[in-house]
């Protein structure tokens, strides 16, 4: 009789207490991703400059040249910032959509296990006998 004890308190913690587990470990995944890639910070400075390099700025009437030397050079430098933090904020979607499916998936898989590792137990005793 213990044993049905086993399989029964098994079957409650299955289906009860590791669902909020698998939801927090994949919450804490989920989070992760958002702090490697920093993605608040770089999603709020897209248009930033690349690493913050940029010309000082110069009085158009006192000289021009510089003026538009220094404005072609931070345009340029918001340009490449850009392209960077675009790419990154691919790759971190990217990140965010596999974790997030990989977990969908393993919820799924969770839910199943008991009934297939029964299905199997009984398909590989079916299988020896004659």
């Amino acid at each position: 009789m213990p044993l049905f004890r086993v399989f029964r308190d098994y079957l409650i913690w299955h289906y009860s207490a590791a669902y909020s587990d698998i939801i927090h470990i994949w919450w804490n995944y989920l989070w992760f991703v958002n702090h490697i890639f920093s993605f608040p910070a770089v999603v709020g400075s897209w248009i930033a400059p690349f690493k913050r390099l940029q010309e000082e700025k110069v009085n158009i009437l006192k000289d021009p040249e510089d003026f538009f030397a220094n404005l072609f050079v931070n345009i340029i430098m918001r340009i490449v910032g850009f392209i960077i933090r675009s790419a990154v904020i691919f790759i971190a979607s990217c990140f965010f959509v596999f974790v997030f499916v990989f977990g969908a998936i393993f919820f799924v898989v969770w839910t199943v296990l008991p009934i297939l590792v029964v299905y199997f137990f009984i398909s590989g005793v079916q299988f020896f006998l004659p």
